[in-house]
């Protein structure tokens, strides 16, 4: 004989306003009676899952999520008037006191998003069943029972969805932050029950930034919250064994765990399976019933989860999505390079934002030192060329460390990440790339056996692209300035200009261009009031280019060797333009750290730099090798004190808008987490973001 399976079906409000219409709602509860169902209550459900109680045949259970007003007004009369029961999820912290309404003297009915936002945020739970309601609807013979306090929700990723001022901000965010404002995003949202999600801090300019929750501040929310909503429903239905309903129908074991501490009896998901004999109490199956859902499609579903073959052939089952919990980062490097300061920067970045962060480095490398003082968890190793020893180090390290994601800087360290992958080991894989040159022949197999490639600029991914890297796997995260913060340039009223080269001797750098240009530039013009540093430049160096220095950029030229990170920042912040003439460049971190400190550039067009400078905006860009035309650019800034301020603002604006760590923590997080980025960087939008002073040196004294 088939045994039965109750189907159990999922309402929300029934309104014109919103939700199923009145006149759709009967049509349903006339098609189940015409299909010769009787609806049990929750109760019966639960004796029969227990084995108490046989499953009586052609039985339903209703429920109803949220506690809006229409439950009260139009589902509740409709069911009597059938000889129907149903069982009401309330939301605990809305069911206040007050007396019982008719359709005469209720309120309008809003929307369920609106009544929503409105209860959470100015505390008018209008639209929701009042405690009188709750009551008279027990005493009908109707069910009620929680389904948690607020509805809180949490960001479940940092994938922008709207702004909370726009019209398609969904409700979850009134939950999440503590007041409103037009202009605060909104992500891709979740149950706070299940999700650790991110949440909103806000500092004192009243922009959030969002930090990654921990599974203990998690679970101790659920605890929290299940304990009083389980008192106050007590209080309401006066039955001592309680059930729950998931919000969303999303759960998951930890969270499970909390609730049957709390003393809750069983719980309603989402999932569609048998309702019998032997069901999980904490796994009731239930089908949401969309609003356009006619009687034939409720019949349907009738035959599809009314006998146990059926309900397990048209299953559905909830899993709960990944999220990143701890995150590596590994290199060999064992040189204090951009890239392995922008490792650094990562590190700090996702630190700051709740990231447990993992650093797997070579025993002697110089990021070891400068990783001092962050709560980062370093893996000594310096077995990197021995491939197959290497894969099952990452991927013993991997297990032990419960890692979500491996990113990996330099060329043994991502081998080192996919041979582990290839060892079995569960985890997302993505490879750094911060250059722009060729890639070796065969590194488009070593990025289809990642789970991405994350590039600096849009013109590294192009070059990977041309060498057969799957467009899938490109990603595109900018570097972020994350040094320190000497403030907003001032205007100054001096006569001399001085330009400054950082790099090295490399013939890609380009420090022959910037020697000719300024050449140049000394022997067209008076350059009596100019001045020009180079650092970076070896004695070796030094040597190599004297032929190109004339006896005036002599007098004018101060060249330094390596420089430590700070004494650079240091000769950069008494500079007035940076010159950045690579040949080949991706996107140069030189360039970031001048223009937070206000000063315009004066640029090859090469690589990744058109990517962040406007030309004419936050600088000049010359055409590759164009000495003339860089000795000409150095000439107007040098006579136009007013544009170089002007553009140095913002240059500096790019820095503190678009390229903060915030904004690429943000990015990186939607990289790890399956989102594919490739945006060029919004420069455009900024151009206007200060317009040329009048007089932007009417305060500079003399």
């Amino acid at each position: 004989m088939i045994r039965t399976s109750i189907p159990v079906f999922c309402y929300h409000n029934v309104s014109d306003i919103d939700g199923h219409t009145p006149e759709r709602f009967c049509e349903h509860l006339d098609a189940i009676q015409d299909a010769g169902y009787r609806t049990l209550s929750s109760r019966d459900l639960m004796a029969v899952v227990r084995g108490e109680k046989k499953a009586p045949p052609k039985s339903v259970v209703l429920t109803f999520d949220d506690g809006h007003l229409s439950n009260w007004l139009n589902v509740l009369p409709e069911l009597l008037k059938r000889d129907m029961t149903g069982t009401f999820f309330l939301l605990t912290d809305f069911t206040r006191p007050g007396s019982v309404r008719t359709l005469a003297d209720a309120p309008p009915m809003t929307t369920m998003p609106e009544a929503l936002k409105a209860a959470l945020q100015k505390e008018d739970y209008a639209q929701f069943i009042n405690e009188s309601e709750a009551k008279a609807m027990v005493d009908k013979g109707m069910e009620i029972f929680s389904h948690g306090c607020r509805h809180q929700g949490i960001f479940r990723t940092l994938r922008p969805t709207a702004l909370m001022g726009e019209k398609h901000a969904r409700w979850p965010a009134w939950s999440i932050y503590p007041g409103y404002n037009p202009q605060w995003p909104t992500f891709d949202d979740a149950s706070a029950y299940v999700y650790d999600g991110f949440t909103p801090q806000l500092n004192c300019t009243d922009s959030p930034r969002f930090v990654r929750r921990s599974p203990a501040e998690r679970l101790a929310f659920c605890r929290k919250d299940f304990a009083r909503s389980i008192e106050r429903m007590r209080e309401l239905n006066g039955l001592e064994e309680q059930l729950f309903c998931w919000p969303w129908g999303h759960f998951c074991d930890d969270a499970e765990a909390e609730l049957k501490k709390a003393g809750y009896a069983g719980a309603f998901t989402l999932e569609r399976w048998v309702n019998a004999k032997g069901t999980d109490p904490f796994r009731l199956n239930r089908i949401g019933v969309g609003r356009p859902k006619t009687g034939k499609w409720i019949q349907a579903r009738l035959r599809m989860y009314g006998s146990d073959p059926a309900a397990r052939f048209f299953f559905k089952l909830h899993t709960k999505r990944p999220e990143v919990q701890n995150v590596l980062y590994a290199t060999d490097s064992t040189r204090l390079s951009g890239g392995s300061r922008q490792m650094i920067n990562n590190i700090e970045i996702m630190t700051s934002m709740g990231i447990t962060t993992h650093a797997l480095l070579h025993p002697q490398s110089p990021l070891i030192p400068a990783l001092d003082g962050l709560d980062v968890n370093i893996i000594p190793y310096d077995n990197f060329s021995s491939y197959l020893s290497a894969g099952r180090f990452m991927k013993k390290t991997i297990r032990e460390n419960s890692i979500d994601v491996v990113h990996t800087f330099h060329n043994r360290a991502y081998k080192m990440g996919v041979i582990a992958k290839l060892m079995g080991a569960k985890f997302k894989l993505f490879i750094n790339r911060g250059v722009i040159s060729r890639p070796n022949d065969i590194f488009f197999l070593w990025t289809a056996l990642s789970n991405g490639v994350i590039c600096n600029s849009v013109q590294c991914a192009k070059i990977l692209k041309k060498h057969r890297v799957m467009k899938r796997r490109l990603n595109v995260v900018y570097n972020a300035y994350c040094g320190p913060d000497f403030g907003e340039r001032k205007p100054q009223k001096k006569r001399g200009t001085r330009f400054i080269y950082v790099g090295n001797v490399a013939e890609i750098k380009g420090y022959d261009i910037f020697a000719k240009a300024a050449s140049r530039l000394c022997e067209t013009s008076d350059c009596r009031n100019l001045e020009f540093v180079a650092v970076g430049i070896t004695a070796q160096g030094q040597k190599r280019f004297a032929p190109l220095y004339t006896p005036a950029l002599k007098e004018r030229l101060t060249i330094h060797e390596e420089l430590s990170h700070m004494d650079t920042l240091e000769e950069m912040r008494f500079a007035d333009v940076i010159c950045v003439t690579s040949r080949l460049e991706s996107f140069p971190n030189t360039l970031i750290e001048g223009f937070d400190l206000g000063l315009p550039g004066i640029c090859t067009a090469v690589g990744g730099i058109p990517e962040i400078i406007r030309d004419g905006v936050n600088g000049f860009l010359c055409a590759s090798e164009d000495v003339e035309c860089l000795a000409q650019k150095m000439r107007l800034l040098a006579d136009d004190p007013i544009t170089r301020y002007t553009m140095g603002k913002r240059g500096r604006a790019v820095v503190r808008t678009l390229l903060t760590p915030e904004e690429k923590g943000h990015n990186l997080m939607r990289v790890y987490m399956g989102e594919q980025r490739s945006e060029p960087l919004a420069v455009d939008t900024l151009a206007d973001t200060d317009q040329p002073d009048e007089k932007p040196y009417a305060e500079c004294k003399d």
